[in-house]
This record gives C-alpha cells, structure tokens and sequence, in this order.
C-alpha cells in the first residue's frame, strides 16, 4: 500500500480554509499528479442539534445549537472515515483535512502529519462570514441573525477553543495571503507535502520545539 500523507488546516470562521486547501489540492494534482482529497469537519456536525451543543442566546431568548464548540463535531466518524480512506488501496496519496475545531481535538490532531492554521483579522473574518452567509453560504441569511451569532457563538468558540490551538500549528498561513507568492514555498517539490515516498511516524503527543521547526522549515525551503 502506497504511503499517505495526512494534512490538517485549522483556523477561525471564514479565515480562508476551504479556499487554501482547494488552492494545495489543485496545485498539487497539476504539478505533481498528486492524487488528493479534501475531507471537511463541517460535514460530521451533529445532524440532530439537540443532541450537540447549545448555548442561551441573550438576543433571542432561546437556546442555540453551538457550531463553535468541539463537541458540535462527530469526531469519531472524522476518525472513522479517514481510516478507512488510509486503508484504500488506491486511496488519495495526500488527504487534506479543514475544520476550524481541528487542532483543538486531540484525536484527530495526533493523526495529522502536518498542521497548517490560517490566521486572519477578526473584522475580516467577521466582514466574510457576513457576506457568505448573506449569500447563501449556511442557513440563514439575515444579516442580524448573522451577526448576532458571530458575537455569541462564533467569537466565543474562537478565543476559547480555535485560537488556542493554533499552538499545535507547525505553519501559520495568512488567510489573505497571495496564494501566486505562498505556492512555491507550500507545494516545491521537496516540500513534505509532495514527498509521499516519506511516511512520518505518528506524533506524539509532546512534540519538541525542533521537530515542530523542522517540520516548517520541511515545507517552506523544499
């Protein structure tokens, strides 16, 4: 069975996620014939919110379903269905795993070969979500729902949860960052993401300062 190389991308609401990992996996299938896959946490939200997290809206009066809290998420079916594309055996060499709770889940952070975390301004995130949302990019479009939510959800995962976490990051990638400049450094052909032929060992989970540098410098010197 081929080696996998696993990658996990983190970082706040609307910090540029889903748009970093579909920029690695086109750059790395037309410049490497990489085979790639993206795998989103998103998708393994409680499907019945009454069973996950919720919190007291002090602006509505009700009770919410928490999307920022690390129990929204099915972890074990996270788990689950990246065993199951490892043990494929064509299964896609590089799998690139976003969620903004990842790095914060200890059981999935311990799988992932390398961390990236995507930094981004809190009004420009804030800004983003409001126009995706408005857009049609979740449920509800309302631009007083929305921004009621970001203060008592979305803010709230963030300091607790999602910016803590970017401790466990081996790079930190700016969400608005030019992806014509970043691309050499994160896909040149030395870098850990194209070196599948190299299986890294499962992580501890103390990892030393020198690993966690090694691992950066892997990837931005190639």
């Amino acid at each position: 069975m081929p080696p996998r190389v696993v990658v996990g991308i983190a970082g706040g609401s609307a910090s540029g996620k889903s748009a970093l990992a579909s920029a690695l996996a086109a750059a790395l299938q037309r410049l490497h014939q990489r085979r790639v896959l993206i795998l989103t946490t998103d998708r393994y939200m409680h499907k019945d919110r009454s069973l996950g997290p919720t919190f007291f809206s002090q602006a509505t009066g009700t009770r919410m379903f928490d999307a920022n809290h690390p129990d929204a998420i099915a972890w074990n079916h996270v788990l689950r269905d990246l065993d199951d594309l490892l043990q494929q055996t064509d299964g896609p060499e590089i799998i690139l795993v976003e969620g903004h709770l990842l790095l914060h889940e200890p059981t999935v952070r311990e799988r992932l070969d390398i961390r990236f975390f995507v930094e981004l301004d809190a009004d420009e995130r804030a800004l983003r979500r409001l126009l995706r949302d408005m857009q049609g990019g979740r449920a509800n479009r309302d631009p007083n729902f929305i921004a009621t939510y970001y203060r008592e959800s979305a803010r709230v995962g963030h300091t607790r949860y999602i910016e803590p976490s970017r401790v466990h990051a081996d790079l930190i990638v700016r969400g608005d960052a030019v992806w014509e400049r970043i691309e050499p450094f994160l896909v040149a052909r030395r870098s850990i993401l194209c070196r599948t032929e190299l299986r890294i060992p499962n992580r501890a989970p103390a990892r030393s300062t020198l690993r966690r540098a090694c691992l950066a410098c892997s990837v931005w010197l190639g």
